[in-house]
């Protein structure tokens, strides 16, 4: 958790259990406590136009809106959109593990990298990373063993998702289609 000081309190994922809920999002990664405001409207638009287009190559039981999170790395992770495994692993309360297909839209200020490592680490197949202000999509995906990063130009093709996304589709200037 962010402290008024220079040093950060680490905090276990019982502790974040503990903690009221809030407007927002709240993830754990790497014993840090990351808040972020609710998202501005264009980022909900964005994030909706990703589920409903999932859901056209998936059966939709898979595809899991925002606020779904994984325990991942000991903590806590929340995609904005994702999808999970034919035999995702949970226990009584929580998916487990990573989801094979993780969508994150950037808000300002948000350390991407780590949650991209622990997504992988933790068996992600694709990690789409969504940049809103500069209307982009990069890929990352895992290829014999390595994270390959692939900035989109027009459209890419996912094999995970079995679909196919056209970057002019997904950001529409209109906030609510």
């Amino acid at each position: 958790m962010k402290s008024m000081g220079a040093t950060t309190q680490l905090i276990t994922f019982a502790d974040f259990e503990q903690l009221p809920e809030m407007p927002g999002k709240q993830e754990l990664v790497d014993g840090e406590l990351i808040t972020m405001p609710p998202p501005e409207m264009s980022h909900s638009a964005l994030m909706k136009r990703v589920y409903a287009l999932l859901q056209t190559g998936l059966h939709e039981s898979r595809v899991w809106p925002d606020h779904t999170g994984y325990r991942i790395a000991g903590g806590w992770i929340e995609p904005d959109v994702s999808v999970v495994w034919p035999d995702q692993p949970r226990d009584e309360k929580y998916f487990l593990r990573s989801p094979m297909v993780a969508v994150e839209i950037l808000s300002q200020g948000e350390d991407i990298e780590r949650k991209i490592t622990h997504y992988f680490a933790e068996g992600a197949v694709e990690v789409w990373v969504l940049d809103r202000r500069h209307k982009a999509m990069t890929v990352y995906v895992m290829r014999r063993g390595d994270v390959i990063r692939i900035p989109v130009e027009g459209e890419y093709t996912s094999e995970a998702a079995n679909i196919t996304v056209r970057i002019a589709e997904l950001f529409c200037s209109d906030p609510l289609k």
